[in-house]
């Protein structure tokens, strides 16, 4: 899942790693609403990116789904001097140290590095606070 709209997103300046933008009322209500897709669902645990944006988004699910959340510093955005098969690394040691029903908070090209990971199918960068579910799971567009 990509984070909710952040402040930087809403002025239309590029956030790179910068940690700090935080989730506009829109991102808070667009994690609400993803929320409450997925609920039902059988997620074990929300791991989230340590930007604010993805943070906050992470716990807003976490707390309607009744779910903790781990911080985890491989689900950062994508650095300018980072290539594709960083970002793959990153992911697949992540994927390897997790098992159960994992819901990941982050953003746009490392969701559409882990999706084509582990899929095999090259995703678009998805837009905020979006679900791509991987497996026998639907997609929430």
């Amino acid at each position: 899942m990509r984070h909710g709209e952040s402040t930087w997103n809403a002025a239309g300046r590029l956030q790179h790693r910068n940690p700090a933008p935080p989730l506009t009322e829109l991102g808070r209500r667009q994690a609400r609403q993803a929320a409450e897709g997925l609920r039902g669902t059988c997620v074990d645990v929300v791991l989230t990116s340590p930007a604010l944006r993805a943070r906050q988004t992470a716990r807003i699910v976490a707390d309607v789904l009744g779910l903790d959340v781990v911080i985890d510093d491989r689900l950062v955005e994508m650095d300018r001097d980072e290539t594709v098969a960083q970002v793959r690394q990153r992911v697949e040691s992540l994927v390897q140290e997790h098992s159960g029903e994992l819901l990941v908070v982050s953003h746009g090209d490392t969701i559409a590095v882990a999706v084509e990971l582990l899929t095999g199918h090259s995703c678009p960068v998805p837009g905020n606070a979006r679900i791509h579910v991987t497996g026998a799971r639907a997609t929430v567009p």
